[in-house]
């Protein structure tokens, strides 16, 4: 019966994954149940990744005192609830990261009508890792509810409310959970940096959410809201916006882009923006002849003052231009390879690297992102790895971008490959999809 139920929870809607590579035919019951008390570590690291083991061998091995067993039931998606509460408290860091990955990933598909026990330990122990004292732990758990719609609404607000920019900001740009009043209150708590960047980007944003994010004044995340083509502007958040754009031509760029801007609006950028974005302005807003032609009386006044109309309002900021797209012309161009990376890296540029390692492996931002959050070695070596990246990068990825802690690190062997099997990888990548 329990069985049959863990069936039905586990269950993915792109059908049952493939067995793990590596880890052999299930043993019969009898043996099973040596390997589990006697086994040497690596038999009983094979035995607990079997999906399809016995419930109460796994419980068994959810104790076992190599860590390495603990991880691989952590993982198994067959372990029944009663082990991943008692693994949410283990000792070891990727023990917890692995089963934070896994549950989180279950809750949107729980229906509590079809076995309210078991939806209720679910999110128990959910819970209990979304209060990890453990950042990357609570971020695991983050990244993987941001989208749903049926994790409790007071778990979804504090992990909203998490002082860790990596546990709150997925929460903070995508929970449909958080209402605008929800919203409002956190930025009136003086929500600071990525934080409020990640609100900006929020679809859909409201004229209130978005006014009091100007009013803020933090740069990013103006530079966010505006670059946010879902997020309601009114004229006058637009107003303010301007104040800002006149010293940044990175603002104007983004300005220039939108097709919503008050024509109080584009008179007044028109009276600082340099030739080459007066000229876009004028194209997008061709249709429009009045506005044109105010314009137009508008470059012909600052020739007339003895303005060049080629330059910005400081030629020194760079032109900003978002990391995806940064990131597409460097992949038309054929130089989106690890050396670029490797600049990347050495500038802090970490959204290009996010970006870049989605493009390089064919996999959805989303996803690659969602790899590289984990802060288990293992997702951010098989990404790399599809990549087409050395494992030499990859040891730099994992500190720099993933956050692995060196201790949990994987590590070229000496022939300076890659540690894991491309099976084995492959078969972790799945897991993500």
């Amino acid at each position: 019966m329990v069985t049959t139920m863990l069936k039905w929870i586990f269950g993915k809607s792109k059908g049952k994954r493939k067995a793990k590579p590596g880890i052999g035919k299930k043993p019969g019951y009898k043996k099973a149940r040596d390997i589990a008390g006697k086994g040497s570590v690596e038999e009983r690291s094979k035995l607990a990744a079997h999906e399809d083991m016995e419930p109460e061998i796994l419980y068994y091995l959810a104790s076992d005192k190599a860590p390495e067993v603990r991880r691989e039931v952590a993982e198994n998606a067959g372990t029944p609830f009663q082990a991943d509460a008692i693994l949410a408290r283990d000792p070891n860091d990727d023990v917890r990261c692995e089963l934070a990955r896994k549950i989180s990933r279950l809750i949107p598909d729980l229906k509590p009508e079809q076995n309210e026990k078991l939806a209720t330990m679910a999110m128990g122990v959910l819970t209990t890792l979304a209060r990890d004292e453990l950042p990357r732990v609570r971020a695991i758990v983050s990244e993987e509810l941001k989208h749903t719609k049926n994790a409790p609404a007071d778990l979804i607000r504090e992990l909203a409310q998490d002082l860790e920019d990596i546990v709150a900001a997925p929460i903070l740009e995508y929970s449909p959970l958080l209402s605008g009043k929800d919203i409002l209150q956190l930025i009136a708590t003086g929500m600071k940096s990525k934080k409020l960047a990640a609100v900006a980007r929020r679809p859909e944003i409201d004229t209130q959410v978005v006014n009091a994010i100007v009013e803020t004044g933090q740069k990013e995340a103006i530079h966010d809201v505006v670059g946010n083509h879902t997020a309601h502007i009114s004229d006058q958040a637009f107003e303010k916006i301007s104040d800002h754009a006149e010293s940044q031509e990175s603002l104007q760029n983004l300005m220039v882009s939108r097709d919503d801007l008050p024509v109080a609006t584009i008179q007044r950028i028109g009276r600082f923006v340099n030739g080459s974005l007066m000229e876009l302005l004028i194209k997008r807003h061709s249709e429009r002849k009045e506005v044109v032609d105010e314009l137009r009386a508008t470059v012909k006044e600052r020739i007339d003052r003895g303005e060049t109309m080629d330059g910005g309002v400081d030629d020194a900021e760079d032109v900003y231009e978002p990391a995806s797209i940064r990131v597409e012309k460097d992949f038309d161009a054929g130089t989106l390879n690890e050396e670029r990376l490797e600049q990347a890296l050495n500038d802090g540029d970490n959204t290009y690297v996010r970006f870049a390692l989605g493009k390089m492996s064919g996999f959805p931002f989303e996803d690659a992102s969602k790899m590289l959050s984990t802060g288990l070695a293992k997702a951010v070596v098989s990404l790399s790895w599809k990549a087409g990246l050395s494992m030499k990068m990859a040891e730099k990825l994992q500190t720099q971008i993933g956050r692995v802690k060196r201790g949990s690190m994987l590590r070229a062997d000496v022939s300076g490959a890659y540690p894991i099997t491309a099976d084995e990888m492959d078969w972790y990548l799945e897991s993500f999809l």
